[in-house]
């Protein structure tokens, strides 16, 4: 009896289940890299993993791609058949297959661990949503509200409050998208909308083809579906977890980067560098060479050469006449008479007399040799003059010297000598009434006439200047530089671009444009 016994007892233990341990720790050491939490379709419409390993042996398997990653499991079919770290419970036997309660177990789950522990979620599944409507009695699902389609719109807010990355592997033969209209919650789409609601922007279309493309992983672009045909099992399984664990790196992006958008670019920029080369631009400045006396007529967005090569249709340009320009500029003398015609001489003596017709630096040169070398009579004279003048006020001396020849037998002649040698002396005042001066006259909407000097607007066509200086010198006898400060542009790209950029896009070295 007792041998009997002891046979009997072994032969129990011998045909007894194995029991496995849990999967993982719910506390994994710091510096392990992320948790994965591997979510398992237990429903009886899943394949198995591998079609040459037992259920549970190619679960087991599959966790040892992870290489040491802490890692926990839970199994899911509907409300009722969800299991957390039990993978004796890996049967495909699930009634249902319910996303929602499967998320929701994951997030209790992942309350359990310190506050900024890193998490990675991998679904294993078929796409079919096939949720239990006893499930649901007590989840306020509106009347005669599709069940299905409110299961996978809950499963959506609950991974966009979580935010948690989620990768999905879709086992078995997989139908189309779209195969039935309507019913999009038993397609793929429903698990691309759940790695969008999950990913966000890193799981578009777009991300997901480069991703693709590239066949790994980046710190931006991720791949997060991936397809197993029933007959590939464990093979392409192990790559697909091995790919989800890995942390992740930059090599996507820069090949990215480097293969695609580096000479995407510069082909661009080259293209547009040549095609607007001579467009002015913000910085830009166009500088008006001109002779006294001489009208110089200027054109806006004209066919015309450009002073470094080449021609340009945008910008400045010169005409020889005023017909179809927008604007002339001309650098004239004042028009100021000092030689004293029309003034009533008769009141006055004779050394004054002979001041009356000098010019300004005769007139000066004049009284120094008096008060210097001349009699004491003279030197009386010319010192008098002298301080007369000094102390006359600049407004009255313009104001008299300004008279009209045809109006001067008004204006003291004693005065207008007075006004004269006080012009000789006041340098700001003799060049502002006898320096040459730019008259600038626009056609047009906008017709003006008007003196321009540093700080001036200018309207020419449809760009607005600023005159940044009118200083004599450069090839002619004045040059007047324009700034470009209003330019008429696409989205106003022009105007907000910095200087240095645009320069160096359309190939100048200088912002200076010479209208030739």
């Amino acid at each position: 009896m007792l041998t009997m016994s002891l046979l009997t007892a072994l032969l129990t233990a011998a045909t007894a289940s194995p029991s496995p341990a849990p999967a993982a720790s719910p506390a994994p050491a710091a510096g392990e890299g992320p948790v994965i939490l591997f979510l398992m379709d237990n429903s009886a419409s899943l394949p198995p993993l591998d079609p040459e390993e037992k259920r549970v042996q190619a679960l087991e398997k599959m966790f040892t791609f992870l290489q040491g990653q802490p890692y926990r499991l839970v199994l899911f079919g509907g409300r009722q058949e969800i299991y957390v770290d039990d993978v004796s419970r890996y049967r495909n036997n699930g009634q249902w297959t319910d996303f929602y309660f499967a998320f929701d177990k994951a997030r209790e789950v992942m309350q359990g661990y310190p506050k900024g522990t890193e998490f990675r979620i991998v679904l294993l599944t078929d796409a079919i949503v096939d949720p239990d409507p006893k499930d649901w009695e007590d989840m306020g699902v509106p009347t005669r509200y599709d069940l299905r389609l409110y299961s996978v719109e809950k499963t959506l807010a609950l991974l966009r409050e979580q935010g948690v990355p989620l990768y999905v592997i879709l086992v078995g033969d997989i139908p189309k998208e779209g195969v039935a209209a309507g019913d999009r919650e038993q397609s793929p789409g429903v698990i691309l909308d759940m790695v969008r609601a999950a990913n966000g922007t890193q799981a578009s279309p777009l991300a997901q083809t480069l991703s693709s493309f590239f066949k790994d992983d980046g710190m931006l672009l991720k791949k997060f579906v991936f397809r197993v045909a029933p007959h590939e099992g464990l093979k392409r399984i192990e790559p697909v977890v091995r790919r989800i664990v890995a942390p992740a790196r930059p090599g996507v992006e820069l090949r990215f980067f480097s293969a695609l958008v580096l000479p995407l670019a510069l082909f661009v920029l080259l293209l547009f560098g040549i095609l607007v080369r001579s467009f002015p631009g913000p910085g830009d400045v166009e500088v008006l060479e001109m002779v006294t006396g001489q009208p110089l007529h200027v054109a806006a967005d004209k066919l015309h050469r450009l002073d470094d090569g080449g021609w340009g249709t945008t910008g400045l340009s010169l005409l020889a006449d005023a017909r179809g320009a927008v604007g002339t500029f001309t650098y004239q003398v004042p028009p100021l008479d000092l030689s004293g015609i029309g003034l009533d001489l008769d009141s006055l003596d004779d050394t004054t007399k002979k001041l009356v017709p000098l010019g300004i630096d005769d007139l000066k040169k004049t009284l120094e040799e008096a008060a210097e070398t001349g009699t004491k009579d003279e030197k009386i004279y010319a010192l008098n003059l002298d301080y007369v003048a000094k102390n006359l006020d600049p407004a009255e001396a313009e104001k008299l010297l300004s008279v009209p020849a045809a109006e001067r037998r008004k204006v003291p002649a004693l005065d207008f000598v007075r006004a004269k040698a006080h012009l000789a002396s006041n340098a700001d005042l003799r060049r502002r009434l006898t320096d040459p001066r730019v008259q600038f006259v626009g056609y047009g909407k906008d017709s003006e006439r008007k003196e321009i000097h540093a700080g001036s607007l200018v309207r020419l066509g449809p760009y607005g200047f600023v005159v940044k200086d009118v200083a004599k010198g450069g090839r002619k006898d004045v040059r007047v530089v324009l700034y470009y400060d209003r330019i008429p542009s696409l989205l106003g790209l022009k105007n907000w671009l910095p200087d240095a950029l645009q320069r160096v896009v359309r190939f100048r070295r200088s912002s200076q444009r010479v209208v030739t």
